[in-house]
């Protein structure tokens, strides 16, 4: 099976994967290794490279890291055991329409990252104009051009950008490892660092770099031969790859003492196709972002009439942009932890514990509001936000917080909600 039938929109969407279609883990884990060579990859392990320094901003991302590899795992078995998309997964455990205020959060954490590669946009193209043209465009007009660009490729060629986003992954990882190579040549400049973030909170960044991937692993390990292929899958990605890029980035920002992507680009030596890339990579990405924000949609709204949530969703995006989520970097990436890790936590939690891995049914009634999971999610959002301000927390990492407030609410409140509010004769 290739990545292109994983990714197919209709795709067993509604029924579990048969046999036939099953394939192994490193294949299924390469479909978001990808996303670890992208720009924004970069971005973090510059930022929290040069917010820690680089020995301490190794350990956070190998922490970060472990952590979005096991609970990965966790939610890869729920994918491969049942065989069912994370849209079906999130209607079993928050029901009907509490799945669908869940991909709601989804579609605005991708808008959140289309305003991200919007920025990066602008910015090269003001970059190659400035150095070429000697000529400064306003960074707003370029936002919305580049907009109408991403727009009119989602709509008229996507499926050719797919194929062409998939040739700029060896690219990157190319450009990956001529910085660390330069970085490492260069090691000698490193200096002592000044910190400007906590362990945790570096920790909680790197978990929301890829968590939203870690909630919607089934939609790809649905597609695993064996459990270990599973496990595979989550462990190839969000460890091994993205460990990779995050340590050569916060290397190179130490050595060279920037935090501009563009000038790190230029010093490994790509001059003009540093510019070009940037601006490749920003496109293509979003592209992508867009056409899996329509889905998402698609899904919340019922709508058929995806050309008209493709043009919707790219106005939105330029005004998300505007929210200068590039210059806040870190603290999007840190909401995100907060935001999404319980999700993941509670869908283990009924699937594992409370379920005991019996696999869901689609003859199952499905509620249309699992308050107990909606709750739980609250729960453990509201404690890692509140715990901030009262200085009082469970670990040092908020984003495990959120895990284990959720987890546990969870597991306490549908004991209560079945003890207390379900008939005998039910149970």
């Amino acid at each position: 099976m290739t990545k292109e039938s994983m990714q197919h929109k209709n795709d067993y969407a509604l029924e579990p994967v048969p046999d036939s279609e099953q394939t192994h883990g490193w294949a299924v884990g390469m479909v978001n290794g990808s996303l670890a060579f992208a720009v924004p990859g970069l971005i973090t392990g510059i930022e929290i490279g040069q917010a820690l320094g680089f020995y301490k901003s190794v350990a956070a991302f190998l922490v970060g890291g472990l952590i979005l590899a096991l609970l990965g795992s966790c939610t890869a078995i729920v994918g491969r055991s049942n065989r069912f998309t994370s849209y079906l997964t999130l209607k079993f455990v928050f029901g009907i329409w509490g799945a669908k205020i869940v991909s709601f959060c989804f579609v605005l954490s991708l808008l959140g990252w289309y305003g991200v590669n919007l920025d990066l946009f602008a910015y090269a193209t003001n970059a190659l104009l400035t150095d070429y043209m000697n000529i400064t465009l306003n960074n707003t007009a370029i936002e919305w051009g580049g907009s109408v660009v991403i727009v009119m490729t989602t709509l008229y060629g996507f499926h050719r950008i797919e194929r062409i986003a998939a040739y700029l992954v060896p690219v990157m990882a190319i450009v990956t490892a001529l910085l660390l190579a330069k970085s490492v040549i260069a090691m000698e400049h490193l200096t002592a660092p000044v910190t400007s973030m906590s362990f945790g909170t570096a920790v909680s960044a790197v978990v929301g770099s890829f968590i939203v991937s870690i909630v919607l692993m089934p939609d790809l390990t649905r597609f695993c031969r064996k459990k270990h292929d599973a496990v595979i899958a989550s462990f190839l990605p969000f460890f091994v790859l993205s460990s990779f890029v995050y340590i050569a980035a916060s290397l190179a920002a130490n050595v060279f003492l920037t935090a501009d992507i563009l000038t790190l680009m230029v010093k490994v030596g790509l001059g003009l196709a540093a510019l070009l890339l940037l601006l490749c990579s920003s496109w293509l990405t979003n592209v992508l972002n867009l056409y899996s924000a329509a889905l998402g949609t698609a899904a919340v709204g019922n709508s058929t009439k995806q050309h008209v949530l493709i043009i919707g969703l790219g106005i939105l995006g330029v005004v998300a942009s505007s929210l200068n989520l590039l210059d806040n970097f870190s603290d999007f990436l840190f909401s995100l932890s907060i935001l999404f890790t319980p999700v993941a936590a509670i869908y283990c939690a009924d699937f594992f514990i409370l379920r005991q891995s019996a696999l869901y049914c689609q003859e199952e009634r499905i509620p249309s509001f699992n308050v107990v999971a909606l709750l739980a999610w609250g729960l453990g959002v509201a404690f890692s936000i509140y715990s901030g301000y009262i200085t009082f927390t469970i670990t040092p990492i908020h984003a495990i917080d959120a895990l284990v407030v959720s987890f546990l609410s969870y597991l306490v409140l549908a004991k209560v909600h079945t003890r207390f509010f379900v008939p005998k004769e039910s149970i």
